[in-house]
Parts: structure tokens; C-alpha cells; sequence
């Protein structure tokens, strides 16, 4: 994989590219194309698409939604499982406490990512209850769940039963969680998006447009 800068947009060359593809993201444009892509034609595909992505930034520069924690400090906001709370130091808090609009913390935890591990655990919680309720109804069960990193996948399951989730979804809606952990699930049947998977999920989940529009759009702002 090779990444290089054009004005106004980078271009990624990836072995797995099947044609040229672009990603909007907030305040970014990336090409994707395969080795050996003429650059001449890679600029005239950005020039065809360009009132597009125009339309793409001005609205992710306009949108207000999650964005990722990046700094642990007395009145930060924090998006927690799709509902904005700001943090609040107060003393004898042993643990984090959430109340109302607030998350109250104790001095200790706005330093060594002590936050970031309670953060992670919140979400484990939630997607193993979930994983566990599904299990029941649909036979399907992961082997173990982990979260990851990842910085274009939400989700993601091997041949062997492990499904990663992005560490970042604690600060979508918890219907955004479920869709995300029940579509990896599926995976673990089906290993492809054909009617089959579409079918199967939708049979579990009902109609899940919302869920995938707010991954589209206010999850660009988290990855």
C-alpha cells in the first residue's frame, strides 16, 4: 500500500482495489485505486466527483455529532453510548458515576488513561449482553469478543469465531452497537453480503437504514 498527497486529496494504491473509489471523511478526501493507476485519470475521476465531495465536506463541516476523546480534562464533553455528558471532577469519587448530563470522576481518573480502560469496559459490557442475548435467539455465538482499533472497519469476524469491535463505538447509540455486533455475528454464517446475510440480519434486527446512515455519516466523525 502506498499513500501519497495531491492537492486537495490523497491517493492510496492498494493490491485489493478492484477500480478507483473515493472516501469522504470529515475535513479529508481518499483516493483509492489500484498499482499502477494513471494519475492523469485518477485527477480527471476526482474532477468528474468534485461538487460531490464539496457537498460531503461542507456537510461533515456543518454536522455536530461524537468525536473522539482526545483530551481527559474537568468539563470535556464525551459522548457516551450516543448521549453527550461532560466530565466533572469532584473529590472522594471513587469510581465514575454518571448523572444526568455529567460524569462525575474523581481526580485519579483523568490521568493515565484510566478513563479510556473504564470507557472500554463500558462497552464490553454492553456488547457481550447483547451477544449473549442473541446467542439464544439465533445460535449464533462468537468465540470471543475483543475491541480493536481499526480505522475502517466497525466490526470484523474470523474463520475462527473472534469478532473485533471498534473501541470507538461507545460513543454511538446502543441500536448502533446491536447492528454492528449482530451483523459480525451473522458473518459467522454467512461470509458475504448477499441476500442471504441481508435477509438473515433483517430477520433479527428488522429494518436497519437508520443504524447504517448514522455509521455513514456522524461515525465519520469518530474513524
Amino acid at each position: 500500500m502506498d499513500i501519497c498527497d495531491q492537492e486537495g486529496y490523497s491517493v492510496r494504491l492498494s493490491r485489493r482495489a478492484c477500480r478507483v473509489s473515493i472516501r469522504v471523511s470529515p475535513g479529508r478526501v481518499l483516493v483509492t485505486a489500484p498499482p499502477g493507476t494513471d494519475r492523469e485519470f485518477i485527477n480527471a475521476f476526482v474532477a468528474s466527483r468534485e461538487n460531490w465531495i464539496k457537498e460531503k465536506l461542507a456537510f461533515f463541516n456543518d454536522c455536530s455529532g461524537p468525536l473522539p476523546l482526545t483530551e481527559v480534562r474537568d468539563g470535556t464533553t464525551l459522548w457516551l453510548f450516543g448521549k453527550e455528558v461532560s466530565l466533572q471532577q469532584v473529590r472522594n469519587q471513587p469510581h465514575p458515576a454518571l448523572q444526568g448530563d455529567r460524569l462525575l470522576l474523581g481526580s485519579e481518573w483523568f490521568s493515565g488513561g484510566r478513563l479510556s480502560q473504564w470507557l472500554d469496559d463500558q462497552l464490553l459490557q454492553v456488547v457481550t449482553s447483547f451477544a449473549h442475548s442473541y446467542s439464544e435467539k439465533t445460535g449464533m455465538s462468537p468465540e470471543r469478543i475483543r475491541l480493536g482499533n481499526a480505522r475502517t472497519r466497525w466490526g470484523s469476524c474470523n474463520a475462527g469465531g473472534v469478532v473485533m469491535m471498534n473501541r470507538k463505538l461507545v460513543h454511538a447509540p446502543l441500536d448502533v452497537i446491536e447492528y454492528v455486533l449482530i451483523h459480525e455475528l451473522v458473518h459467522l454464517r454467512h461470509r458475504n453480503h448477499s441476500r442471504l446475510f441481508w435477509g438473515t440480519l433483517e430477520q433479527y434486527l428488522g429494518e436497519v437504514k437508520s443504524q447504517r446512515k448514522w455509521l455513514r455519516l456522524q461515525g465519520a466523525l469518530l474513524i
